[in-house]
């Protein structure tokens, strides 16, 4: 697959992609979006290897198309006006979307811990970014 239209439009309907990129440690702390249209749902990562979760949730919130169930429409409607780090926190203290995390992963549960995992040399560390069309 490739992201040329002829491959992309054999897909449609297509409500966002998202990337992998294999995680590179460095001293800076990275930059994180500040500065935003308040209708775009941007939450912050505040739960530990729910990247993937947090892709796929930006994707989902952000598109009026996609007919959300009780549980996103809910959070979307009470986290709209937050700031984005207390979004991610919104989504971190869902038991719904917590079990569905849960559910796909091996190992590491999606859990509020302060406690941060440091990556050795020798771990393959992956990181998921959403890319979707908004307002345009």
């Amino acid at each position: 697959m490739t992201l040329e239209d002829e491959e992309l439009n054999k897909i449609q309907p297509i409500y966002g992609l998202i990337f992998l990129f294999k995680w590179v440690p460095s001293t800076e702390k990275p930059q994180t979006l500040t500065d935003y249209d308040p209708e775009l749902f941007f939450a912050n990562q505040v739960i530990n290897n729910a990247c993937a979760t947090q892709a796929i949730l930006s994707i989902l919130m952000n598109r009026p198309e996609v007919e959300l169930g009780p549980e996103l429409t809910n959070l979307k409607s009470f986290s709209t006006a937050l700031p984005s780090k207390e979004k991610g926190h919104a989504i971190g203290n869902s038991e719904v979307i917590r079990v569905a995390h849960n559910s796909f992963t091996r190992q590491d549960p999606f859990v509020m811990d302060e406690e941060t995992k440091v990556a050795t040399n020798d771990d393959d560390v992956f990181h998921f970014i959403s890319f979707l069309p908004f307002k345009g």
